[in-house]
Parts: structure tokens; sequence; C-alpha cells
């Protein structure tokens, strides 16, 4: 009897460790399979499936993940992006970077915080102690401030998530000196030129100026210090500039471009749009000259939509409301502005995920597809020169 008890104890003993050790196997075979494919950085050229979208059909997502693998798999192993014969690589890394932002992605956690995170620091990388993100390319020499404005967006913007992360200190010394810089090219009418007042000339431009100030108002939302009266001063030049402007007539893109990117910075809270006649009127252009036809002009329209879809989104339903109390504005509506440009924009991506940038006109194809990323997940309410809802954590 004490024989067959120690014989069931010894069998049972060896029927509980057989069964250890295959689990033990199963998990460990998982964990192989799963190193043998880690998710690293995408950089141009290289043909390895890199995020975790890696092994899903290319047909079976969105066509905001499928733009945002296309930008993924553009970026070069330092960490740039760059438009069509090396353009503007500066501008383009703040607008790409600013696209997979709003995916959700930071420089510690996300399916890009790989390439996030080697754009942040390839950009901190090109800002030297006078604070101008620059890469001495050719394409940026006489138009430097757009792109300062876009990676001092975008670098705010990665701040505003870096929880932890080693280098936030570095990012804070890099956006305090790209701020103190932009308030010293201000020029004396408040705005903002293609290069620094410090070149020489007194000069301003509109769209810089919008740049510049979203910049800026990024920075405000990362705990940045920005001086006293710049955001106040950039937002009069706006507004004393295109009141003489909409005085003109007749159709004019660039003008409509303007007026869009100057709605789009112009405030940050809804609250404030009902009292505010120079917003009533920039809309009111603006939804008269940015109708959504069958048929997008790429390369083109590009940058009237990315601010004109900003502007909607951040006033959208509440705009609505208002429109309906006062007299002489169109009504709007975000949900229905973004369903249209959706389907048009599904209809016209290729198959690599990109979208086409107008037969040669415009910067090229990760512009274009940068421009239309960001568009699209504006509904993910985190940009970074509006998220004020969403208090950084330091």
């Amino acid at each position: 009897m004490q024989t067959k008890v120690i014989s069931f104890v010894v069998t049972f003993l060896l029927s509980v460790g057989l069964l250890a050790l295959s689990g033990w196997y199963v998990q460990r075979i998982d964990i192989v399979r799963d190193n043998s494919n880690p998710i690293t950085p995408v950089v141009q050229g290289d043909e390895q499936n890199t995020n975790q979208e890696a092994d899903v059909p290319e047909t079976d997502l969105n066509p905001v993940q499928r733009g945002l693998r296309f930008l993924a798999k553009n970026q070069f192993e330092d960490g740039h992006w760059e438009g069509d014969n090396g353009q503007h690589p500066v501008a383009m890394t703040g607008l790409v970077g600013l696209a997979l932002l709003m995916e959700g992605s930071t420089v510690r956690e996300g399916q890009y915080s790989a390439n996030v995170s080697k754009a942040v620091d390839w950009l901190m990388a090109n800002s030297p102690r006078d604070g101008l993100i620059f890469s001495e390319h050719p394409s940026e020499t006489a138009r430097y401030m757009e792109g300062h404005g876009l990676a001092t967006l975008f670098l705010a913007g990665a701040r505003q998530r870096a929880y932890g992360d080693a280098r936030a200190k570095k990012l804070d010394d890099t956006l305090s000196r790209a701020v103190k810089y932009i308030a010293r090219a201000q020029s004396s009418q408040g705005g903002w030129h293609h290069t620094s007042r410090m070149e020489g000339h007194d000069f301003a431009a509109i769209l810089v100026t919008a740049i510049q100030l979203q910049a800026l108002q990024a920075a405000e939302n990362a705990r940045v210090d920005v001086p006293l009266g710049v955001v106040h001063d950039g937002q009069e030049y706006l507004r004393i500039t295109l009141e003489k402007d909409l005085e003109r007539t007749g159709h004019n893109r660039d003008r409509t471009a303007e007026i869009a990117a100057a709605l789009a910075c112009r405030f940050r809270h809804e609250a404030l749009i009902a009292k505010d006649e120079p917003s009533k009127l920039w809309f009111k252009h603006c939804r008269t000259e940015i109708p959504l036809r069958p048929e997008i002009e790429f390369g083109r329209v590009e940058l009237m939509h990315y601010y004109y879809a900003q502007a909607v989104f951040s006033l959208g339903e509440d705009w609505e409301k208002i429109s309906e109390r006062e007299s002489g504005v169109d009504r709007l509506s975000w949900k229905g502005y973004r369903a249209a440009l959706f389907n048009q924009l599904q209809n016209s991506q290729t198959k690599d995920g990109s979208w086409p940038a107008g037969n040669g006109i415009g910067v090229g194809r990760v512009y274009s597809t940068a421009v239309w990323c960001t568009i699209l997940q504006l509904d993910s309410q985190r940009h970074p020169s509006t998220e004020v809802r969403m208090k950084p954590k330091f």
C-alpha cells in the first residue's frame, strides 16, 4: 500500500513538472518569436517592416495609417525628412514629426516613438547656441524662419509628452533658445518674414507670422517662457494687415491660404470667437473660397486646407451654434467638412500610402502626405498649439 502511494506521488510530481516545463517552453518560443522582429526606426531605403502594423496587409489599413507608414519609411537614418531634391529638411522634419505626434506617439511610447525620438534628436543637433534651428541646406537659406517655426512647433509638442524622458532638460533648453530667437526675429510691425529682422530688414509676411504664432502657442503649452507682448503684437499684425487685404476682390489662392492661417492661430478658446469680428469675416471668406470639389488640386490647395481645417475643428460645432445667432455668417460643421474631405482623400491616395504632389508642383509627396495626415487626425486633439485641455506632466 505504501509503495502504491509513493508511486502515485512520484507520478503526480513528474506530471506537474512536465506541464510546467512545457508552459515555459511555449512562453520562451513566443519571446524568441517576438524578439526576432523588433520594433526599430524605419529609414529611407530600408525594406524591413518596423512598426506594429508590419504584418497587416496594406489594404486593411485606413488612409491615415497608410500615410503614416509611408512617412515612417521615408525617414533618413539620421532622423530627418526632406522634400524632393533634398529641399527644406528642417521644415519637413517638423511637419512629419507633427503628423506622428498627432497619431499619439511620443519620444518614449507609441508605434512611431523611435521615429519621433530620432527626429527630436536631429533637430536639437541642428540648433546652435543662437537658437535658430537650421540645416544649412541651400533651400532654407532664404526662408529659414518657416522651418524654424515648424520645428519649434513639433519640439514643443514632443516636450508636452516627454514624461520622464532623459532628454527633457535638453529639450527645454532648445525650446527656450528657439523661442528667444523668434522674439528677436520679429519685425517692428509685429509679424515675421522669411528671414530674421537681425538680417537688417524690417519685413513681415502673413504665413510666416502664423507659423511663428503657432510655435509660440505650443511653447506656452509646454510651459516654456514666451516674452511678454510677442504673441499679442503678432496677432495685431495679422488683424491690421488682413483688414486691408479683405477690401480687395477676386479669387486669390495665396491670399485665402494666408487668411486661413491667420484664422487657425487666432484663438485657442472657442468662447472668444463670438465677439471677434475679424474672425467672422475671415471665416466667411474661407467658407466661400475653399469649397470641397470632387477632385482635390494636389500641389495647390494643401496649405489652405491645412490651416482651414484647424480653424474649423477648433471652433467646429460651437461655431455652427454661433452662426445660427449671427447674421451674415455661413454655417459650417467640422464633421461634415471632415467627412467630405476624407472621402476625396481616400479615393486619391496612392498604393504606397502617399498623396500626390501635383505633378511636380510643391515640395513633394512627403510634404503633401504629412499635411493630409495631420488634417485627418485633428480629432485626436493632440495638436501642440491648441492642446490646452491636456496638462503637461513634467
